[in-house]
C-alpha cells in the first residue's frame, strides 16, 4: 500500500549534506517517541549523479546532465511511497539542471510535489526574516549560474553581495579541496575550512550584508547549527536554505508536527 505521507530527499550531493537535511527534519519534528516522527527516505546514489558545479563551469552539449541521476533518485522514492520530495543541493538548482529535472519529473512522476528550496527560501526571508542585504556564500556553479538571483530579485528590494573573484575561490577551496575541504571531511570539518568561510562571512558583513545565505548544503555543516554568527559585537542571522525546504517538508506533510523556528 502506498503511503502518501513519506518525505523524500534526493541526496548524495554531497552525501554528508544530504545527511544533514535529514538530520533537520528530525530536529524540527515535535515528537516524544520514534513513532511521532514523519516517515522519511533518503536516496543517496552520488555514483550517478555528476558534480553540480563542474557540469555548469565545464560542461558540454556531450557532458551527463546531473538532472539524469536526480530523476532516477526521484523514481526510486516514487516507487518507495514518497509523493513530495527536495533536493539537498543548492547547486542543483541551477536552470541548466533543475529544469530539466522537473521537466522529466512532470512528465513521468506528475504527481510528485517538488521543493524548490531556493524558492521556500526566499519566501521565507521576505515574509519573516524581513532583511534586504545578502551575503551569499556558494559554490562557483551557483554564482556563475546566477540562479539566486532569479529568486532574491533586486525589483523585490533584494540585494545580493557576493564574494569577488578570489572570495570565490576559497569558499570553493573550503568545500572541494581533497586535503582540507568540506567534502573530504567525513567527520571533522577542518578548521582551514572552518577559517575560510568566516573570513569571507566577516568580508561580506562589511561590505554591507545583515544576513548571510549558506548557498550551499555543505556550508551547514561549518556553522554546527548556528543561526547567528557575532561579528564586531553585532549578531548577523545566518540564512541555511535546507534548514528552510526541510521546514516546508514538515508542514506539507503534518504540518501539527513542525517545531517553532528557532
Amino acid at each position: 500500500m502506498v503511503q502518501m505521507n513519506i518525505i523524500g530527499v534526493i541526496g548524495g550531493i554531497g552525501p554528508q549534506a544530504g545527511l544533514d537535511f535529514v538530520q533537520k527534519i528530525f530536529s524540527n519534528t515535535l515528537a516524544v517517541k520514534d513513532q511521532d516522527h514523519l516517515n522519511c527516505i533518503l536516496v543517496s546514489c552520488p555514483s550517478i549523479i555528476p558534480d553540480r558545479t563542474g557540469f555548469l563551469l565545464h560542461g558540454t552539449k556531450e557532458s551527463e546532465n546531473p538532472a539524469s541521476g536526480m530523476y532516477e533518485s526521484a523514481r526510486r522514492l516514487y516507487i518507495a511511497g514518497v509523493r513530495t520530495v527536495a533536493v539537498a543541493c543548492n547547486t542543483a538548482h541551477a536552470g541548466q539542471i533543475f529544469a530539466p529535472f522537473c521537466s522529466m519529473v512532470i512528465e513521468s512522476l506528475p504527481d510528485l510535489r517538488i521543493v524548490n528550496m531556493l524558492e521556500t527560501c526566499a519566501s521565507y526571508v521576505r515574509e519573516s526574516l524581513r532583511v534586504y542585504r545578502l551575503g551569499l556564500l556558494a559554490t562557483k556553479g551557483t554564482h556563475q549560474s546566477r540562479v539566486y538571483h532569479e529568486y532574491f530579485r533586486e525589483g523585490d528590494g533584494f540585494r545580493l553581495i557576493e564574494p569577488d573573484a578570489d572570495g570565490q575561490e576559497r569558499v570553493h577551496d573550503a568545500i572541494y579541496n581533497e586535503d582540507y575541504g568540506i567534502k573530504a571531511s567525513s567527520q571533522k570539518i577542518s578548521s582551514k575550512a572552518i577559517d575560510l568561510i568566516n573570513r569571507e562571512i566577516s568580508s561580506l558583513v562589511g561590505r554591507g550584508a545583515e544576513a548571510i545565505i549558506l548557498g550551499c548544503t555543505e556550508l551547514p555543516l561549518v556553522m554546527a547549527g548556528l543561526t547567528t554568527i557575532p561579528i564586531n559585537g553585532v549578531n548577523f542571522p545566518i540564512i541555511d536554505p535546507g534548514l528552510v525546504a526541510a521546514r516546508r517538508l514538515i508542514e506539507l506533510t503534518a504540518p501539527e508536527k513542525l517545531k517553532s523556528f528557532p
